[in-house]
Formats: structure tokens, sequence, C-alpha cells
């Protein structure tokens, strides 16, 4: 069932993102970080077969209700894949960027959606996001001189906070100044 007002819907269209904050139970976290120290690969999608995750994180109530909220009634995971953002800290930022193969429409028809396994404060280096920027036309190429903007937004979150974007908006991953392994799980 949907779980955004009316309001919070315009809201994600005018900002192209909305954090939800630990919503995946502290038991999945576990799981998933236990389940990413064996699949080390870039694409851990053999978790997409695992129903303890799916049933927690693909298809959590307060993340599906919202992706409802937004897209519709019939909406679907496009396809069975997922990345894994893995990150070792201390890192400088990325530049920003949007992902390849995004369409600039103003049709709202796709979400990235980000997961979040463990606590992942400033210094983890948590993607960073420029709210509305989904409703500029422009490449990354044309993107990758900027360095901070101040209107950026941090999505640092505690652990099983997932992270709702529209798929064209600019987005990098942060200056991270602490030691240590950053999950971000991606998909669509």
């Amino acid at each position: 069932e949907p779980t955004l007002t009316d309001s919070q819907v315009l809201q994600f269209c005018q900002d192209g993102y909305l954090i939800l904050k630990g919503v995946v139970p502290d038991e999945i976290n576990r799981k998933t970080l236990e389940f990413l120290q064996i699949h080390t690969e870039h694409t851990p999608t053999p978790m997409l077969d695992e129903d303890w995750f799916v049933d927690n994180v693909i298809t959590n109530p307060v993340a599906a209700g919202a992706i409802r909220s937004v897209l519709g009634k019939n909406f679907q995971l496009t396809m069975p894949f997922m990345a894994n953002h893995r990150s070792e800290g201390p890192q400088p930022a990325q530049n920003w960027h949007k992902d390849g193969g995004f369409a600039h429409t103003p049709a709202l028809d796709s979400l990235q959606v980000f997961y979040y396994p463990q606590d992942t404060p400033l210094e983890m280096g948590p993607t960073e996001l420029i709210p509305g920027s989904h409703l500029l036309y422009s490449t990354s190429p044309f993107m990758r001189h900027y360095s901070s903007i101040k209107q950026s937004v941090s999505t640092a979150a505690p652990a099983g906070s997932i992270v709702l974007t529209v798929y064209s908006i600019w987005h990098r991953r942060a200056t991270s100044t602490a030691h240590g392994t950053r999950h971000l799980l991606k998909y669509w």
C-alpha cells in the first residue's frame, strides 16, 4: 500500500530523493554484512535469491510503500541486478555524476534505491545528492569539474536505512575520512 502523503510525493518530485532511516531490522543488516563478507564481487546479485533479504529490504513495507506512492501500483524491480558500491576509506570524494543509461525526461518512472546495511556517518563517505538536479539536463562530462556544491545533501544514516532517488539525480560518494569498509547496495 502507498505510505506517503500527497505532500510527501510532491516534495519527492521536487527534491528527487527520500531518506528512510533505520527501516531494515538490525538482524537483517547483520545477515547482509555477513553475506557481503563472502560475496565480495561488485554485483552480489545472488542476494536477490535470499528470502530474508527480499522480504526485509526489497519488499520492506516502508520502502515499498514509498516507491508505490511515487511510481504507482504496478512498479517492479527493473532487472534482477544489484550493485555493491563498496568503498575502503579513507577516500577522496568522487566526481559528481548521473548514472549511465539515464534518459532525461519529465516522466517519473524509474528510481534508484540505496541500502546502507551499516551505520554510515559522514566519516564513512555516504552518498551526497544535489536536490532538484534531476530536473536539469546535463551530462556527466559537464559536471565533473564541480567540487563542493553548497546545496548538496548527505545521505549519512544509521544501519538499515534506505534512500530513494530519481535515477537522474546528480550524486557522488562523499569524502571518507574513516578507515574501514562502507557498503552501499543499489538497485533499480
